[in-house]
């Protein structure tokens, strides 16, 4: 309870009651500053430090020459220049009659998929029509024999 409420993730009710102990147990407060302690020097430890370079790009000073209205003609613009048009030898490029030759294709399966699921229910049925007919036969046959 005295690391969730020093990291601050104790309900209201724990902060409640840890305020009481508190003030009931004087011996309670050098433990809460001791987990205080250790949470601050284990943060300090494994601590990543960000680059140089991010620091000295934070801590350079502005260059507002966009914002002046007529002086600054001759200074750099302060914007950063995006290239839409990537390098053409870092990308695969795939002509353009790809996308149709692949849309046919995918056209064409759907509809042999369709066809072939439709073949397949009208064999069904004229193989049920044959087994029934067969039925039919074969009783007729033996109320002839009788």
């Amino acid at each position: 309870m005295v690391e969730s409420y020093v990291l601050g993730l104790a309900s209201p009710e724990e902060v409640s009651e840890m305020a009481a102990m508190l003030k009931e147990h004087p011996g309670l407060r050098t433990e809460l500053d001791a987990v205080e302690r250790t949470f601050h020097r284990l943060s300090f430890e494994e601590a990543v430090l960000p680059p140089m370079e991010l620091r000295e790009r934070a801590l350079q000073p502005y260059n507002w020459a966009d914002a002046d209205p007529g002086g600054g003609q001759d200074q750099q613009k302060n914007y950063t220049f995006i290239n839409i048009h990537p390098d053409k030898k870092n990308y695969i490029s795939v002509h353009k009659i790809w996308k149709w030759i692949l849309l046919t294709a995918f056209l064409l399966f759907k509809f042999f998929l369709f066809l072939s699921i439709y073949f397949y229910f009208k064999y069904r049925q004229v193989e049920e029509r044959r087994l029934e007919r067969e039925k039919i036969r074969l009783e007729q046959q033996q109320g002839t024999f009788r």
